[in-house]
């Protein structure tokens, strides 16, 4: 793109329908994309928000000087404000807490996220990921429009370079103000911006554009070794957060890391270290009785009956009960699960009898009256493949110390099913 003018028309050809959010920086890059989505038409849909980390005392006047931006603009103004955890480095917590608050604000909005990310940023990032080790999905570049949790992410600028967008903001007389903490090279972003990029470019002219290229190449690579994962997990019958393990081996070994790093990353969960990807694959070979765990940050699995089961740790926690649940009155919270009227995937049917209930966890030799019989529910559950932990989840319906209902397996003798609420249990994860 050679001119602003230019580039203002792509914008406006490609800008997606509906509100649109611009996280605001108050610096060159945002400042130019703020004033050039404007120049584009944009401004009706535009609301601006600035993401305020309180990590600099002058903070506060960072924040007034967006706000005055967009105030010009005649563009609504969003100020929040967040604590940054740098327990996993400055940099990664102050993204983290960024985007905690931008995607939920553009959900609450309906609203498409826009970042100023470029060209130069793109080439930055494939060189910080490749020295840390990242495997090819990490080194893939950013893409001009991406979803993240469940929101669009557009990054218009990602084919020009820093170089052009300051000639465009001298020229187009654009305001901003610089980060001082951009020149502190005990960052590594910095550290790399400032002194080996500068090196790069003076050896391979263009430099910039040809990370860049290479990022693209890790992208298309990235979208084939997808492929061949859906292909193999639909071949094992993979079904959401659980994993078959026991044909695991008819994979190469390849193709089985392939497959369980898009399992994770497809269910949300951390990326695994080697040790710990190692961990998992190894599973495949434990005795059929084995309920091994493989753990790492805040996710964690378990092997039950030859397949994998992926959670947050919590989620394999066991509920302690008991809990009363009134007659017309709502259920009671449960740890790692949540009550529905409706089926969903992975539901768990509950019949809920008339009158005041109590609910427990199952204890001991529990039993239930089931034609006539007085049956083990716990190996009711066992018999119909009921993990071992979610059987300390559920909670098992009594009515004056009479065991009246049992989530997956029904009713007790004398309880009426027509007079009976139809409920349903579904992991807090589906």
């Amino acid at each position: 793109m050679s001119d602003p003018a230019g580039f203002c028309r792509e914008l406006a050809e490609q800008a997606p329908d509906g509100p649109l959010l611009l996280a605001l920086s108050g610096g060159l890059d945002s400042s130019l994309l703020l004033h050039l989505l404007v120049r584009a038409g944009l401004g009706p849909r535009l609301s601006v928000v600035h993401v305020d980390h309180q990590l600099q005392a002058d903070s506060p006047h960072w924040s007034r000087f967006c706000q005055t931006l967009a105030e010009q603009y005649d563009i609504p103004f969003i100020l929040q404000q967040v604590n940054v955890n740098a327990t996993q480095g400055l940099e990664a917590g102050a993204r983290d807490a960024r985007y905690g608050v931008l995607l939920p604000l553009a959900a609450n909005q309906g609203a498409t996220l826009i970042t100023a990310h470029h060209r130069s940023d793109q080439a930055e990032t494939l060189l910080l990921r490749l020295l840390r080790g990242a495997g090819v999905q990490g080194l893939s570049a950013m893409r001009p429009f991406t979803r993240r949790e469940g929101i669009t992410v557009w990054r218009p600028m990602l084919s020009l370079d820093r170089e052009t967008l300051a000639t465009w903001a001298d020229a187009e007389r654009v305001a901003w103000r610089d980060d001082p903490s951009n020149m502190d090279e005990s960052l590594r972003r910095n550290l790399l911006r400032h002194r080996v990029m500068p090196l790069l470019r003076q050896t391979w002219p263009g430099a910039d554009a040809t990370l860049a290229r290479a990022a693209d190449h890790m992208s298309e690579a990235t979208g084939l070794l997808e492929e061949i994962a859906i292909s193999d997990a639909a071949s094992l019958g993979v079904s959401g957060r659980v994993l078959p393990v026991q044909n695991l081996q008819t994979l190469s070994a390849s193709r089985q890391r392939n497959l369980v790093r898009w399992w994770l990353q497809h269910n949300g969960a951390t990326a695994p270290s080697q040790a710990v990807l190692a961990e998992l694959l190894a599973v495949q070979w434990a005795a059929d009785d084995s309920q091994a765990r493989v753990e790492w940050g805040n996710w964690a699995t378990r092997l039950y009956r030859g397949s994998l089961y992926l959670s947050e740790r919590q989620g394999f926690q066991p509920w302690a009960g008991p809990a009363l649940w009134r007659e017309g009155g709502p259920p009671p919270l449960l740890p790692a699960w949540r009550w529905s009227r409706q089926a969903t995937e992975a539901a768990v049917p509950v019949l809920r009898p008339p009158g005041d209930l109590t609910l427990n966890v199952l204890k001991g030799a529990c039993r239930i009256e089931r034609n006539g019989m007085h049956q083990q529910v716990k190996e009711l559950w066992r018999a119909a493949g009921v993990p071992p932990w979610q059987r300390k989840q559920w909670p098992l319906l009594y009515r004056e110390n009479i065991l009246v209902s049992v989530p997956l397996l029904g009713l007790a003798d004398g309880e009426l099913v027509t007079a009976s609420e139809q409920w349903f249990l579904v992991p807090d994860s589906a």
